[in-house]
């Protein structure tokens, strides 16, 4: 999948301005355009994980309405209301709240890892066909095959990046539960913008890989371009918030990804690692930068 790594030695003219949050969301609606306007052939590549997504959501959330209840009293028996002058029912109804929460939010977690992990493969696929209409990739051709023999990369690529956000969210989730106020912006803040860029670079690692970057050199690209791929990741995780919206919002943020993660590439300076022939018409070791 991978070929050796060359470094760009040339380029015409100063650096360009490096992106910045702004370019990151506008690649989300560059990237709508480019999937539901201009090339909504691409349809058939994102269709199939799209109806998907639709079952595997209302399946989970509707399995939690109707089990969470449940759940809350097989850990502890709602008590009378009398009890203790009222107070042991008021400790309940307390806990049952915060269990609640936090069930809600490992549903939540649980459904985008899972949909992340179903939808990968397809994905992957989809970001080349763009670079590929883009003029930054050779496409191959489509084949069950091809989507097996790389599912294990792709799944490992995506345990990595879910592992990067978990091991910054789950600490900052529990500071929240146990300081008040404090903990809660604290969450919603710095919580927020880790959530934001690494879901951002979820859309570009794709291409990353694709060309046999290591797992240091896309994390320090992330972090150059930190602010472009919190701007990508901002509205794909707001459209969370709206039930089954990222469902239509998927296909658009690949897109954009692919999109974003070109122009980032012509920000870098003279040296950036890149891969060997990415279109080979332009010939060996040359990219469209130079």
């Amino acid at each position: 999948m991978s070929e050796p790594m060359v470094q760009v030695t040339s380029a015409s003219g100063p650096p360009a301005k490096v992106a910045g949050f702004g370019a990151g969301v506008a690649s989300l609606f560059r990237g709508v355009r480019f999937v539901y306007g201009d090339h909504r052939e691409l349809a058939r590549y994102y269709l199939p994980p799209m109806m998907l997504a639709v079952l595997f959501v209302a399946g989970a959330w509707i399995g939690f309405w109707l089990t969470v209840d449940d759940i809350i009293n097989w850990v502890w028996q709602e008590p009378a209301a009398d009890a203790w002058w009222g107070v042991k029912h008021f400790l309940w109804s307390a806990a049952a709240f915060l269990l609640w929460i936090i069930l809600a939010y490992v549903v939540a977690v649980s459904t985008v890892f899972l949909f992340s992990l179903l939808a990968a493969p397809f994905a992957d696929f989809l970001s080349e066909r763009v670079e590929g209409i883009n003029g930054t990739w050779t496409l191959k051709a489509f084949s069950l095959k091809f989507l097996l023999n790389d599912l294990g990369q792709t799944v490992a690529f995506e345990l990595m990046r879910f592992w990067l956000k978990l091991r910054w969210l789950v600490p900052l989730f529990i500071v929240s539960l146990l300081i008040p106020v404090v903990g809660h912006l604290v969450y919603v803040g710095w919580g927020g913008y880790i959530l934001c860029k690494y879901t951002g670079m979820d859309y570009i690692d794709w291409c990353a890989a694709r060309r046999g970057w290591s797992w240091r050199d896309r994390l320090a690209f992330a972090k150059r371009h930190r602010l472009a791929l919190a701007g990508l990741g901002t509205p794909v995780v707001l459209s969370l918030m709206v039930p089954l919206l990222f469902v239509l919002v998927w296909p658009a943020a690949v897109a954009g990804g692919a999109l974003l993660f070109q122009d980032l590439r012509r920000t870098e300076e003279p040296g950036t690692l890149t891969r060997a022939a990415d279109t080979p018409e332009l010939g060996a070791g040359k990219t469209k930068e130079e």
